[in-house]
């Protein structure tokens, strides 16, 4: 008998499965390309507040160059937003991120002065500003992509699932871009921090736009900012007012607290003349937010990520006031250990909290609104606690931190409120 003309039962079930091998392993590629696509906008910011203060000696200066860095982010993803369903939005982020990939290696070789005043700001300002222009953020194309992938392979119903798997991913493109950074400042210099990040850029990017999932026709998918239920009630309407700007608050204090936490360490470092060791701190923060993380989804099923929001903003009051009481390096890297594992969990259970309660109408644009927060709030928590250090003391830059995580736990606990009176399941992680 010929076996080649009358395939076993065997074989033909292997063949039956390989096209679900095939997009099994398609979908893993995508993922992990999706999470590499945003260490650069994690790395850069964090690469020049630490290559200002090393190179400076001023942490004013770093801090003002991260936060303009950051604005520049924010204003770039707003843009990002506005133009992200035009048909040739593929080989536009080709374009950004290749000049981006350009602006970053040549930003780590600016020459920045150490300043005192605010006055002397403007020279700093600017090139930093105009370099964040070029850092969109990528968590809205990575979205984007998974829609028209599920679209176009007949899956619509796998949408919420993948937009899990991206809010773990935004969680730990955070961890990694933290660590990413700390190691390299160490290693091979602050200034690599930046080359690095223009490698990956250019890199990711190229991978990004060439993997198979790119064939898929661009999915439908409009981009809301501001969004209305014309056909809901008064009382829907104002619930679903309060999650989405729960969820923003909670987004923007949380990204304050850890500018704030980056400006304290600024200033900490730059006092006490160890520099040097900021990189280390930072893997340290990046390492602890991991652990956080790791333990958030290992009791998922458990606690849903509304309380586990509470939980965790809660622990990041009670170490942030820590912020104002270690002495000595190691004290400090312990409690900037306890900030990450406090905070990792935090942007895990917020962005889990985004994709399942407004999926259904404007997710999108709650994703690229808490893009644009996030940028304007690490500024303003990085020029905040930078200004009360230098221009007053530690201790009052300490009491940014502080701040920022009551706000943390006041927009848990307003989210909290709001999703009690609005229909659905509660979200989890």
């Amino acid at each position: 008998m010929n076996t080649a003309l009358h395939p076993s039962a065997e074989d033909r079930v292997v063949d039956a499965l390989t096209p679900r091998a095939r997009r099994v392993r398609s979908d893993q590629q995508l993922g992990v390309i999706t999470l590499l696509l945003r260490l650069p906008q994690i790395m850069a910011p964090l690469g020049v507040l630490t290559w200002i203060a090393v190179s400076a000696s001023s942490a004013w200066a770093a801090a003002l160059a991260s936060a303009a860095l950051c604005l520049g982010m924010a204003v770039c993803g707003l843009g990002m937003a506005l133009f992200a369903t035009v048909r040739w939005r593929l080989w536009a982020l080709a374009a950004v991120s290749v000049v981006q990939g350009v602006v970053m290696w040549q930003l780590s070789g600016v020459d920045v002065p150490v300043m005192s005043t605010v006055s002397e700001a403007a020279p700093v300002f600017v090139p930093f500003f105009v370099a964040g222009l070029s850092l969109a953020p990528m968590g809205l194309a990575a979205r984007l992509r998974w829609a028209s992938v599920l679209e176009g392979e007949g899956r619509p119903e796998a949408f919420s699932a993948a937009m899990r798997r991206e809010s773990v991913n935004e969680a730990l493109a955070t961890v990694l871009g933290a660590a990413l950074t700390g190691l390299l400042a160490v290693v091979a210099g602050p200034s690599s921090v930046l080359r690095m990040s223009a490698v990956l850029s250019v890199v990711i990017m190229a991978l990004f736009v060439l993997h198979p999932s790119a064939r898929h026709p661009q999915a439908n998918r409009p981009i809301m900012l501001w969004r209305r239920d014309r056909g809901a009630t008064r009382t829907q309407q104002r619930a679903g007012y309060r999650l989405r700007h729960g969820l923003l608050y909670g987004i923007g204090a949380l990204n304050a607290l850890l500018g704030a936490a980056q400006g304290c360490l600024a200033v900490y470092s730059v006092s006490l003349d160890t520099v040097a060791s900021m990189g280390v701190m930072y893997a340290l923060l990046g390492f602890g937010a991991a652990v956080g993380s790791t333990l958030a989804v290992r009791f998922r099923h458990r606690v849903t990520a509304v309380n586990m929001w509470v939980l965790v903003a809660t622990g990041a009051l009670l170490t942030s006031m820590l912020l104002s009481g270690p002495s000595g390096t190691l004290g400090y890297s312990v409690v900037l250990l306890a900030v990450g594992f406090f905070s990792g969990p935090c942007l895990l259970c917020i962005h889990s909290s985004a994709g399942q309660v407004d999926m259904a109408h404007g997710y999108l644009g709650l994703v690229a609104l808490m893009n644009v927060v996030t940028g304007a709030a690490t500024a303003l928590g990085l020029i905040v606690c930078a200004y009360l250090g230098v221009h007053y003391d530690y201790m009052s830059a300490a009491m940014a931190p502080v701040g920022a995580a009551m706000l943390l736990l006041g927009s848990a606990l307003l989210f909290s409120y709001g999703l009690r009176r609005a229909p659905g399941p509660e979200p989890r992680i």
